[in-house]
């Protein structure tokens, strides 16, 4: 609901202008498949990675911001303003996609740019997003059954988009290292073999409708279309393509890599700040991390470095669980510590539910951790999707910093908060912005560490260490990105100072320098930002000030960019100490 009850105190030409942007914003975001699903609605259409959508987006942006520019710029109510913001800041990176296509793609449209289609955390997702819809697909009514064989074929589409750029790529000589190469063959491949399970409909589903010759038809697509659609997947990356792939890491080896990087990073941080002064704050943060990780270890009377420690936790039975059970009963442990202490800082639980479950499959190879899936219709808990295989090999001190992270009170809070906040309109309840989302989610992680919700200092290290792994980033993404840094090198600086396996040094380096260039940087710039927030009205409101308040004035807007995000929140400091006169 837009803040719009004072027309009379504005020229009602500009707000119908604003309105109208507003709403031809989201009727472009609410195209996006993944935006759909989480409405529960079923995409009649998958994702379109091609560069006809690329330019007919960038078209929509461009025009969003010449309308923009074009608005009278008398005052408007402040959460108008804000929404208006958030629309040109979407807009930007719908403008850019046609001129970025062949370097970076956005797949769903949400700001989130893969150098390389067929990775882990760019296709891998879009691969896993599709999965979930089909399996989900409601079978209720007649039609649905042609409507399923309709997105079957659609997915062999989508399959051979990714094909055709990958191809359109390498005649660009914009190639996949090596390294990334293989790694792509081995998701591609998985997916291809899990891809009739996965489409596959069990008979209880069809109870309800007619579905003569159904699964003949769905067998016959699955092995005429969607097979060899994989299969011309990874003809693509054959040993010709290798043979050409390049060595180095980093989109900063191809024309105008370092030019788009810059930008992503612009884009990732919502700040103003170049890869350089970003590689400088890793460096500067890391030594700050250092120090703190020098203090536990000499109040645990541990004469090691930082490596020995970790291998010595990693032998200590109290921190390890061996299996898939054993796992998510140590997140529900963290869950269970912060629930009683919930309704101290924050005003309002959110009405959906959370819990954990394992990674499919086909990504636990190539992601490191997992990912968090908001709650949607049909889908209604938040769930945090965890790598058992990764996670089952090591010990789990920081297990309790990934749950204050991925769940309460980070991802899964501000998510579902926002999804139910029917205050925003619908282009903010469904927007996603990088910086703010893994901002917030690490500051909770902080939080929690400042609410004692890390009991024993080996808790407080994995905090460290996860801290030093995200802020590790700041460093090595920049660094092999723009700034010469072989993917070696990178790999020496994250053993030296993450904290992290090899097999996740390994998985990581390569989202940074393949996979999605730059997206990385959000967290720990981020945070750093919502926390100077809060001093300023900590410093500002004095005795007025309240944590709640503060929680209530980041949350309640949902996700901005990190500068509007500080506007927000100064408009809400000054309401608070103009109702603190009153009392």
């Amino acid at each position: 609901m837009l803040d719009v009850q004072i027309i009379s105190e504005h020229d009602t030409a500009s707000l119908n202008a604003a309105i109208g942007i507003i709403d031809d914003a989201w009727e472009e975001l609410r195209r996006s498949p993944s935006v759909q699903r989480q409405m529960g609605a079923v995409p009649a259409r998958l994702p379109e990675v091609s560069f006809a959508e690329a330019q007919r987006r960038s078209a929509v942006g461009r025009s969003l911001l010449r309308r923009l520019d074009e608005l009278e710029s008398s005052p408007l109510p402040h959460d108008l303003a804000l929404t208006l913001r958030l629309v040109r800041f979407r807009s930007n990176s719908w403008a850019r996609e046609a001129e970025w296509y062949w370097m970076v793609v956005d797949p769903l449209g949400e700001g989130y740019f893969g150098l390389f289609l067929p990775t882990a955390y760019c296709g891998g997702f879009v691969f896993t997003s599709v999965h979930d819809d089909l399996a989900s697909f409601p079978f209720a009514e007649s039609g649905d059954t042609d409507r399923y064989l309709a997105l079957v074929a659609d997915y062999a589409r989508l399959i051979d988009q990714f094909t055709e750029r990958t191809a359109g790529q390498a005649e660009r000589d914009i190639r996949m290292p090596k390294v990334q190469v293989r790694q792509a063959r081995a998701l591609l491949g998985a997916l291809k073999a899990g891809v009739r399970e996965v489409l596959t409909v069990s008979a209880q589903r069809l109870v309800a409708i007619p579905a003569a010759n159904f699964s003949r038809e769905l067998e016959t697509r699955i092995k005429t279309r969607i097979e060899p659609a994989f299969d011309r997947a990874i003809e693509g990356l054959s040993n010709t393509y290798l043979a050409r792939a390049p060595e180095k890491v980093g989109i900063g080896q191809y024309s105008g890599g370092s030019e788009v990087y810059a930008e992503l990073v612009k884009l990732h941080t919502t700040l103003a700040l170049t890869p350089e002064q970003v590689h400088a704050r890793g460096i500067a943060r890391m030594e700050e991390i250092a120090a703190s990780k020098d203090a536990i270890r000499e109040e645990l009377h541990s004469q090691t470095d930082d490596k020995t420690f970790i291998a010595h936790l990693n032998q200590d039975p109290r921190w390890r669980a061996n299996t898939v059970e054993g796992v998510r009963a140590m997140f529900h442990r963290y869950i269970d510590r912060l629930k009683p202490r919930f309704s101290d800082y924050f005003y309002r639980e959110p009405q959906a539910t959370y819990g954990v479950a394992p990674l499919p499959e086909a990504l636990q190879s190539s992601m490191t951790y997992g990912y968090y899936d908001v709650p949607r219709e049909g889908h209604a808990a938040g769930i945090y999707r965890f790598n058992a295989s990764n996670l089952t090999k090591q010990a789990l001190v920081h297990i309790g910093s990934l749950t204050y992270h991925e769940l309460m009170p980070g991802h899964h809070l501000h998510f579902a908060t926002q999804r139910e906040n029917e205050l925003l309109h619908p282009f903010r309840k469904y927007n996603f912005v990088n910086a703010y989302n893994e901002g917030w989610a690490e500051y909770a992680a902080m939080f929690a560490g400042e609410i004692g919700l890390y009991e024993q200092p080996e808790e407080r290290y994995g905090r460290l260490a996860m801290d030093a792994f995200l802020t590790c980033r700041l460093v090595v993404d920049t660094g092999m990105n723009v700034l010469g840094w072989s993917l070696e090198r990178a790999r020496d600086y994250m053993r030296a100072n993450s904290g992290m396996s090899e097999a996740e040094i390994r998985t990581e380096s390569l989202r940074y320098s393949c996979d999605i260039p730059g997206q990385a940087l959000a967290y720990k710039l981020g945070d750093a930002s919502i926390l100077g927030f809060r001093e300023q009205m900590r410093r500002t409101l004095g005795e007025r000030f309240n944590l709640k308040d503060f929680h209530a004035a980041v949350l309640g807007a949902g996700a901005l960019p990190i500068p509007d995000l500080e506007w927000h929140v100064e408009h809400e400091t000054k309401r608070l100490m103009n109702s603190g006169r009153k009392q």
